[in-house]
């Protein structure tokens, strides 16, 4: 066990003289009695911190911070930012003293065991753990919009696909007259017009449960989470097989940790825009798109730490860290499928790969007088596998055409690991020993790596090709997230 020796004077009552002493002040001792892995990673690393700052330097007989320093000298190598962030391990230190029996006590909390885990639990940060959930579900929300166009385009939006889902050749004619009010000829049976533009918006939202109390590496808080997209979109066809296009789409999101399950009171804010295009190649039966785009999102974070005190010297600590950085998202995608139709019903299986690479900026903390980090670059990247089936019947209402449809598939993430966020208290940043064992490991969850995605909707297709839908989808089978989201759209002929 790495001990950290503290240089103090001790009157011997036996021979009155002043002699020089060691006393042991360690967290670590600890750790059988905390509470998960986040205490014990916490205590390792405040407990490196207060090492750091105390242990004396080469030729030196003190450490660059006295463990009974009270105040903020004003100059030397422990005032200002450094000597706040010592003042604030220091009390986890000294109270982890008090517990064991050994070590100055000064500045303790006067709390007991379970007290000093959660404020240990305070000081960890792994509320970042969640940063990437903003990225990963806009990407997500812009594929699942992009993947609607698609079908829009082959299911209704030039009434192209649909006429041969209704009806035998010979009947194509009436009903195609019947979406877009007559006058096409066997060469121009949905496209009249080459140009196709939508508006699509969701709402999605969802809980992830607590994990850290689970005796796993890994865990990460219990936070709800909502967002809403816009997407709209061009598209042009390149004869009755061919269409090529572009959306752009807008996002707004939102992450609330949960204070009465987990042992946090944060939030994380996103905002961005992403843009793809995209290419569709069908066929009477078969069908394949590729996609490829990128998206831009900008992260605003607030995290508080607060913890009580019992110590008259030692004033409770409420303090609220706030923090601003960028992502960057790769984004990639291809599906291939095949088509049975019988009347006005049609089954459709396929495969779908969809590919994630985003990369966060590393930032660091403001205005927590103390408790601000400095976090590393965060890098995720995913490989979504998935193989499903969409089944729909068509009806031909006066209006038009009514598509109700619904939807299952089965995902394998290929790509998604566990990963681990570097953190470090901003005050001690280019201090000797910067990346050494002080840092904080911020570890994440692993990723499921199968999961279910069940759909049901309908769409609607009006007169002179304006189509509206709505869509309810839901996420099964993940081990502690639960993930909804509600769509709807409108989609035109230009």
């Amino acid at each position: 066990m790495n001990r950290s020796v503290v240089v103090c004077v001790r009157t011997v009552a036996i021979i009155g003289a002043a002699l020089p002493c060691t006393a042991y002040a360690d967290l670590l001792d600890l750790i059988p009695q905390l509470q998960g892995p986040i205490e014990i990673a916490a205590a390792r690393a405040n407990q490196a911190v207060y090492d750091q700052l105390t242990t004396p330097l080469s030729g030196q007989q003190t450490g660059r911070c006295d463990p009974l320093l009270r105040v903020d000298p004003g100059e030397g190598s422990c005032s200002g930012e450094v000597f706040r962030v010592f003042d604030r391990v220091r009390h986890l230190v000294h109270t982890a003293n008090q517990l064991t029996g050994e070590g100055p006590t000064t500045f303790s909390l006067n709390v007991d065991r379970a007290r000093l885990g959660r404020a240990l639990r305070w000081t960890a940060a792994e509320e970042l753990a969640a940063q990437g959930s903003s990225a990963t579900r806009f990407a997500g929300s812009q594929l699942n919009s992009l993947a609607s166009r698609l079908s829009a385009l082959r299911f209704g939006a030039r009434g192209f696909k649909v006429v041969q889902a209704l009806s035998e050749p010979d009947d194509r004619f009436a009903a195609t007259e019947r979406v877009h009010g007559g006058g096409a000829s066997a060469d121009d049976i949905g496209l009249a017009s080459r140009w196709g533009g939508f508006i699509d918006g969701s709402v999605g939202y969802g809980r992830q449960d607590d994990t850290t109390n689970l005796a796993v590496p890994g865990s990460e808080d219990a936070f709800d989470y909502d967002g809403v997209d816009v997407t709209g979109g061009v598209d042009y066809r390149f004869g009755a097989r061919t269409v090529v296009g572009a959306i752009f789409g807008y996002t707004k999101r939102s992450i609330d940790f949960d204070a009465a399950v987990s042992v946090v009171d944060a939030s994380i804010d996103a905002n961005g825009e992403s843009a793809l295009v995209y290419a569709l190649w069908e066929s009477n039966s078969l069908h394949v798109s590729a996609s490829l785009g990128m998206q831009l999102l900008d992260h605003d974070l607030r995290r508080r730490i607060a913890y009580p005190s019992f110590n008259p010297l030692v004033a409770p600590i409420d303090e609220t860290a706030l923090s601003s950085t960028d992502s960057r998202s790769l984004l990639a995608s291809f599906n291939v499928g095949y088509q049975w139709r019988r009347g006005g019903f049609s089954l459709e299986p396929y495969l779908r790969g969809e590919f994630q690479s985003i990369d966060i900026d590393s930032f660091s903390e403001r205005d927590a007088n103390g408790f601000d980090f400095t976090y590393g670059d965060q890098t995720i990247e995913s490989f979504d596998a998935a193989a499903g089936v969409r089944a729909q019947v068509v009806f031909t209402p006066a209006f038009g055409i009514a598509i109700p449809f619904v939807r299952a598939e089965i995902h394998h993430d290929l790509a998604d690991e566990r990963r681990t966020i570097d953190a470090v208290y901003s005050g001690i940043v280019g201090t000797a020993g910067e990346q050494g064992a002080q840092n904080f490991a911020v570890a994440t969850d692993d990723a499921d790596d199968e999961f279910y995605i069940g759909a049901i909707g309908f769409s609607l297709v009006f007169k002179h090709g304006i189509q509206a839908f709505l869509q309810y989808q839901q996420t099964f089978e993940l081990e502690r997230i639960q993930d909804r989201t509600i769509a709807g759209g409108v989609r035109f002929e230009f």
